[in-house]
């Protein structure tokens, strides 16, 4: 996050002098800048520590208690009956906070485990998604949908590959700093990799594989604005493009759940369904462990062909 974004994240959280001006609360912002979260991340993050204040008016932030940082998450849980995903995301910006950015080493975090019912990722088949990806007009949102897809990333990821990242000899995507800061590598297909390139020489932007065009532009300089442009495309030109192919390609009569994260969900279940083991579907999606990788099974067509197989040969009484 640069320092423009910077400002406007510190103006949209100032709500009066005396809490957003104090040393340990910008101190904080330029912590969570560094740690590489998305801008929505960060003013998530900072809301709550916002909140925590809001709750203790007459304390200073820095000087709380973890019992008191407890009851916080009790209330907005118990009293407010915010959902378990919600308190999760208030207990991993807290303890952001006070364990990793002032150093308190406090229990309370393993303590706090809040119930989320998460529902299964929606996928969409094949099919559909080449429908999808045949819908983007502009070469740019087509080429970063398509990787997106065939390499089962998150959006933010996608945005921040340089030129340097694909290895095109190894046939290898790598991704720095994906989620919780954690770099990988993803295998790419030849003929995605021949496309990637002709992408980028088309535009030859020396730091970003998908730049942004920046304001001004009109169709006959696009090459040259993206060319010269400093900064990634951003997240909210991406989703507009998303949403222009999306309605144009007739899928929302059928599906009414499809997101850009669907990709990266079509993806590992299509990976599964030809035979990639589950580990390394992990590995690719740079899951931290098995588990949130083990609900795909329940989405594929073999798994469940397999079941009903399985049912077939269990024993049943004897008609009569």
């Amino acid at each position: 996050m640069n320092s423009s974004c910077f400002s406007v994240l510190c103006q949209k959280n100032r709500q009066d002098d005396g809490f957003t001006s104090e040393d340990w609360y910008q101190n904080y912002l330029r912590f969570v800048q560094l740690a590489g979260l998305e801008l929505k991340t960060i003013e998530a993050y900072s809301r709550w520590v916002r909140q925590l204040g809001e709750h203790y008016p007459e304390l200073k932030v820095p000087h709380l208690t973890p019992g008191q940082v407890q009851d916080f998450l009790i209330h907005r849980q118990d009293i407010r009956k915010l959902a378990g995903s919600t308190i999760n995301q208030a207990k991993q910006a807290l303890k952001g906070l006070f364990r990793d950015h002032l150093g308190y080493q406090w229990d309370i975090w393993g303590k706090i485990k809040p119930k989320r019912d998460k529902p299964l990722p929606y996928i969409v088949s094949p099919k559909d998604i080449r429908i999808l990806l045949d819908s983007f007009d502009d070469g740019r949102y087509r080429a970063l949908f398509t990787l997106i897809y065939h390499c089962g990333l998150r959006l933010f990821e996608a945005r921040a590959i340089h030129p340097k990242d694909i290895d095109g000899d190894r046939l290898i995507l790598r991704i720095r700093k994906g989620k919780g800061g954690k770099s990988r590598e993803v295998p790419i297909s030849s003929e995605v990799h021949q496309r990637l390139r002709a992408f980028w020489s088309w535009h030859r932007n020396p730091k970003w594989l998908f730049p942004a065009a920046g304001r001004g532009w009109k169709r006959a300089t696009l090459r040259q604005h993206l060319r010269q442009n400093n900064n990634a495309m951003s997240s909210s030109t991406a989703r507009t493009g998303f949403k222009v192919a999306l309605a144009s390609s007739g899928l929302l009569k059928r599906h009414q759940r499809i997101i850009i994260h669907t990709l990266r969900h079509s993806y590992a279940t299509h990976m599964l369904d030809e035979g990639v083991s589950l580990a390394q579907i992990s590995e690719y999606l740079g899951h931290a462990s098995l588990r949130p990788t083990l609900v795909y099974l329940h989405l594929t067509e073999r798994s469940e062909t397999k079941a009903r197989d399985a049912l077939a040969t269990l024993p049943l009484p004897t008609p009569r």
